[in-house]
């Protein structure tokens, strides 16, 4: 009732808008809303930039120890570095979170999901976050929201090492000089159990031919541990992953024509002492843009996409080999209703070789009230087809499933200083046609999401500057009335930095993730349990050297707190790391 109260003032603050004065609107020029390029002020989508100057100020290893910034985001982590990392937006698993490298789908075609453990941050420029009804247009696993993951080549040549406990090691190397940028990464563990360890290596490269033309290659090896849950522990199993990303892109910003074709060849791996798994899949997919301007401040956007997808997977004896086509199209129609205002209308409709047909709108508008208070509401309906392992397991698949889709809802007002940025946002998804894990699998799930966030960004006082957001969400299985897996109902997050002079600053970390369902798989039948709330600190001290040296110290779990963020699966305790970078 609360939420919908919102939605009904909210455009209260519209009808004033069109006495004020024009918006500014700020960059940086962001991809995931729309297919174009839009500044984070034009577009009434929700999202978040995590910028590389972040990133490295954070210590952060991979796009898993990004996430934990965003609000109305979480991260379940199966234990320490290398370990599984999934992400969940607004109450959404990880099955309905799309995630993206420089714009290819990166979503596993067998499991539906992504291991953000398994995607470096060397090379990243930036992470965009996008979180609910505006991933209309973005394709299948969109229900919660779109992580895009964007590289970049580095300026000059930079050299980075780190050391931690639990015998984690890692060493960076980035070049960039006229077209080409290239960036290496070696990095592992002992881990903190039997059995997990891990030790990875990422290699990106990409060659600009002018500026509309650009290469990227993307490679990823990794080979680590899986010790299973502490009450029945896997000793002996093991995981590996290689994966590689060819892409070509061509159109600038400004081209109104652009379009990419890129190739994926993914092998995931699992061996324990009762046989192996392996999936190995490609993808071939492509995809045409083009823009035109109608008139002064109309736009509008086409585009074609297609896939076509191979899977070859052997599953404990059992061969599964499948193919699958997949094409779509979309629309994007942006208009200045006013020199305050932007509507923004889109559908996307995907065609599938075996599960049909997906049609998927969205609206919304943003509004500058004044210089200081901006608007914006926003809804669409948002899907996710069914799994290669759903449609295909010998035995135990459904040929018949219908993809998952949401509507969602959302409302924010975003307050702007010369220093700071603080908003309240609201949404409301109800999501049909789950698909559920039994045997065979069957459309038979729907839920309810419903929750609130507020973030404070920016510079606080001359010396202190970071962000801090809370996110309170309440999601109900529909049919049980029962709250849905580890999903928290309260989750707070603050990044405070403390600037000490040049080049050198003492940042503060805390994460707070409230109570959440789970269930205990140490006795049979599994039996359902609420795990307790944890709070994370962590510290880090940064020190720029006169010779351009960056020393980085950092201390992870602080308070050595000893909890899990999934059952069964303990995080680290109080752990210190050293990382030394220099650019040339």
């Amino acid at each position: 009732m609360r939420f919908w109260l919102f939605l009904c003032l909210v455009p209260l603050f519209v009808v004033q808008a069109f006495a004020q004065d024009p918006p500014v609107f700020e960059l940086p020029e962001i991809i995931v809303p729309g297919r174009r390029p839009q500044s984070a002020g034009s577009t009434p989508a929700s999202v978040t930039v995590i910028t590389r100057a972040e990133l490295e100020r954070l210590g952060a290893r991979t796009v898993a120890d990004a996430l934990r910034l965003v609000p109305e985001t979480t991260v379940r982590a199966y234990g320490g570095f290398g370990s599984l990392a999934e992400p969940s937006i607004r109450g959404f698993g990880p099955g309905q979170v799309l995630v993206l490298l420089d714009g290819v789908p990166i979503n596993n075609i067998a499991l539906g999901q992504a291991d953000l453990s398994a995607i470096s941050t060397v090379g990243v420029e930036r992470i965009e976050v996008l979180r609910g009804a505006f991933g209309a247009i973005s394709g299948s696993g969109a229900v919660g929201g779109v992580v895009n993951i964007v590289t970049g080549g580095e300026a000059g040549t930079l050299v980075a090492a780190r050391t931690a406990g639990v015998g984690e090691r890692g060493l960076r190397l980035s070049a960039g000089t006229g077209g080409l940028a290239v960036s290496l990464e070696s990095a592992g563990a002992d881990g903190l159990r039997p059995n997990s360890d891990a030790a990875t290596m990422t290699a990106i490269a990409g060659l600009n031919f002018g500026s509309a033309v650009r290469i990227n290659v993307h490679y990823t090896r990794m080979d680590l541990g899986t010790p299973g849950d502490v009450a029945m522990p896997t000793p002996q199993d093991r995981q590996s992953l290689v994966r590689t990303i060819l892409q070509s892109q061509w159109g600038a910003g400004a081209d109104p024509a652009r379009g990419r074709v890129y190739y994926i060849a993914e092998r995931l791996g699992f061996s324990s002492p009762f046989g192996t798994s392996t999936y190995a899949s490609s993808i071939i997919g492509g995809e045409v843009q083009r823009q035109w301007e109608l008139a002064p401040g109309r736009v509008l956007v086409g585009g074609l996409e297609m896939q076509r997808q191979r899977l070859d997977a052997l599953v404990f004896g059992t061969s599964i080999i499948r193919d699958a086509a997949l094409g779509a199209g979309y629309l994007q129609y942006d208009a200045a209703l006013s020199a305050r205002s932007l509507a923004s209308f889109a559908v996307r409709v995907d065609a599938h070789s075996t599960y049909g047909m997906a049609v998927n709108p969205r609206a919304g508008i943003v509004v500058n009230v004044n210089d200081q208070l901006r608007v914006r509401l926003g809804a669409g309906r948002t899907f996710r087809g069914p799994t290669y392992l759903h449609l295909y397991f010998p035995g135990c698949s459904n040929s018949s499933l219908r993809p998952e889709s949401a509507w969602t809802a959302e409302a924010s007002v975003e307050r702007t200083s010369p220093t700071t940025i603080i908003s309240l946002s609201a949404f409301a998804s109800e999501a049909t046609d789950l698909i559920s894990g039994g045997c065979p699998p069957q459309n038979i799930g729907s839920a309810s999401i419903r929750g609130a966030s507020a973030e404070l960004r920016g510079r606080f006082t001359g010396a202190l500057s970071g962000r801090l957001n809370v996110t309170a969400q309440q999601a109900t299985d529909r049919a049980t009335g029962a709250g849905l897996p580890r999903v928290p109902g309260f989750m707070a997050y603050a990044a405070l930095t403390y600037d000490l002079g040049v080049g050198s600053g003492l940042t503060l970390l805390g994460n707070y993730v409230g109570p959440r369902p789970d269930m205990d798989f140490s006795v049979f039948p599994a039996v359902p349990l609420v795990m307790p709330g944890y709070f994370d600190l962590a510290l880090r001290y940064q020190r720029e050297s006169p010779t351009g040296w960056v020393t980085i110290v950092g201390i992870d779990n602080l308070l050595d707190a000893s909890y899990e963020a999934v059952k069964g699966y303990p995080a680290p305790g109080r752990t210190v790391f050293v990382s030394a970078s220099r650019r040339y």
